[in-house]
């Protein structure tokens, strides 16, 4: 179906079948009015006040991954030669449970010097699986960043799409 006019006219029978169905429905509505969104209220001259006094906001500075995994890492984990020091399976968690065992297992394995997590999330019905997803989100944030360098997919023989290798900072 396209929005513009056809270059031929309708034959007479072809316009009566268009009359009918012309009759049968009614042009969509646009939201305005009730439907409308509406802005929401303006702060008061109190609360800008108020806002004002607020100390600055603390910036701090957060450690970033060291840059790229060093080519004979790179070449172990496209062949599946990883040593693996923990592992980690979040299967059966809820992201609040598995975040929580995630950020106190990458700790431990801080304290005790270890290099290369297996962190195993499940890949989800089409490779969406909402863990598998939140996991980058949850290494980029302010907790667990200083402690990673970087993180890869993991080969197929250790979970492939459905598992991360995380590396830590030594």
């Amino acid at each position: 179906m396209t929005r513009g006019h056809s270059s031929r006219p309708l034959d007479p029978s072809e316009r009566l079948v268009w009359n009918r169905v012309a009759r049968t429905v009614s042009p969509r509505r646009r939201p305005h009015g009730k439907g409308a969104a509406k802005p929401g209220p303006s702060a008061s001259r109190e609360d800008f006040a108020a806002m004002m006094r607020l100390p600055p906001l603390k910036i701090t500075r957060v450690a970033l991954p060291t840059g790229p995994v060093p080519h004979s890492v790179n070449k172990g984990v496209r062949k599946g030669r990883v040593e693996i020091d923990t592992r980690i399976d979040l299967h059966g968690m809820t992201q609040a449970q598995a975040k929580k065992a995630l950020s106190t297992t990458l700790m431990r394995a801080a304290k005790r010097g270890e290099r290369c997590l297996l962190v195993i999330t499940g890949k989800g019905p089409r490779l969406d699986g909402v863990l598998r997803t939140q996991l980058p989100g949850w290494l980029a944030g302010p907790t667990l960043r200083p402690l990673i360098a970087t993180y890869a997919q993991a080969h197929a023989k250790h979970g492939g799409a459905g598992a991360w290798y995380v590396f830590l900072r030594v």
